[in-house]
This record gives structure tokens, C-alpha cells and sequence, in this order.
């Protein structure tokens, strides 16, 4: 698997823009943006981005949350590369696919896990990359460093099926990813919500 941000350093507020290809671009593979962003500098770099002689650019978009930041483009995206959509809300345009809670996708030559985590919004998704121990986050706060706030039960949930998976790294919806202790993180997180949950109980 090969993920290229397409907005790095963009002047634009925009969403973190990853194509996800395969490693070795081969046809059975799914070029996949990760989130469209708004920033419309990412059409020329998708235009010179290495995915594969004879394949389609984009095959697929997957929206990890309707927030404009995530899903401006994707008109244009759509209009520009044909690809099939996927999002967990049936209510933002343009979508062909809604996915749900365990859904299975390949992503680039990976097996890629959709996992449902409200909490940032009703229709947030992270996914999980099993084969590179990758997880693309979205807006979904996974590191949660105090126990103050609340939380909803699907969230928790969400959580901790999360702290089952053995993840390497991080690909949040902005910002840089963490590739660093991951898993301790991520369990971390998981006692300051249940530390939350038991203070407002």
C-alpha cells in the first residue's frame, strides 16, 4: 500500500486528501481518495500521481464524514474520474454505496475494515487497513488525553473495537499521522473515556 496527502501544505482549509494505491499498482488493485477535501490543487496532483498504466486514477472515494471540509469536491471529483462512492450517510449527494458497520472494501491491494464512530459527527467512519496496520481516523477523536467529557455508548464501543485491532499508524483528517505507539494511545484513550463515563454516571 502507498499513501500519498494530496493537500499537504495546501493554503487551503481543507480535510487531509489520501490516494491510497497498491503497492505495486497492479490491476486487481483500488486507487482510492480518502475524503475529497475542498482544495481543488489535489486534481492536478491526482493527474500526476503514479497509479498504474491502464487503470482508472480514481476508482473509488470513500467520504470517512459528511463535513464540508471532508466532501466539497466531490462534484467535481465524481465528474472528473467516474469513481464509486461509499459513505455511512445515505443523505450526502453523489454517494452510489452507504456502508455500514464492518463492512469489508479493498483499498489500494489491502483488505480494508469500515468501522462506525460517532461522536465527532452521526455519520463518521474510520478504516482500518488490516494487512499495514493502518487505520484513516477522519475527524474521529481517537486520542483522548483527560477524562473530562462525555461520550456516547457507539462511540465507546467504536473505541474499543479499535484498541482490538493491532494498529500501526494513524491517518487523521488533518494533521500529521502518528506512526508512534499507536496501540498504547489508542488504549490510553480508551480508560480516559471510561474514566469520563464513570464520573458522570
Amino acid at each position: 500500500m502507498k499513501i500519498l496527502n494530496l493537500t499537504k501544505g495546501s493554503t487551503v482549509y481543507t480535510s487531509n486528501v489520501y490516494l491510497v494505491t497498491g503497492s505495486w499498482n497492479a490491476l486487481k488493485d483500488k486507487n482510492t481518495l480518502i475524503d475529497v477535501g475542498r482544495d481543488p490543487a489535489v486534481f492536478d496532483k491526482i493527474n500526476h500521481a503514479s497509479t498504474g498504466v491502464g487503470k482508472h486514477r480514481i476508482d473509488q472515494v470513500i467520504i470517512t464524514h459528511s463535513h464540508f471540509d471532508h466532501a466539497s469536491l466531490l462534484p467535481r471529483i465524481r465528474e472528473a474520474y467516474k469513481p464509486d462512492v461509499y459513505a455511512f450517510s445515505k443523505y450526502i449527494k453523489h454517494i452510489d454505496t452507504v456502508v455500514r458497520n464492518g463492512d469489508l472494501l479493498r483499498v489500494g491491494d489491502e483488505t480494508a475494515e469500515i468501522i462506525h464512530t460517532p461522536g465527532h459527527s452521526s455519520d463518521s467512519i474510520c478504516i482500518y487497513c488490516r494487512e499495514s496496520r493502518t487505520l484513516f481516523a477522519g475527524d474521529s477523536p481517537l486520542i483522548i488525553r483527560s477524562d473530562d467529557g462525555t461520550y456516547e455508548e457507539e462511540f465507546i464501543l467504536a473505541l474499543e473495537n479499535i484498541c482490538t485491532k493491532n494498529v500501526a499508524a494513524i491517518y487523521p483528517g488533518h494533521g500529521d499521522p502518528l506512526r508512534h505507539n499507536c496501540k498504547e494511545l489508542l488504549q490510553k484513550s480508551l480508560g480516559n473515556v471510561k474514566s469520563a463515563m464513570q464520573k458522570h454516571a
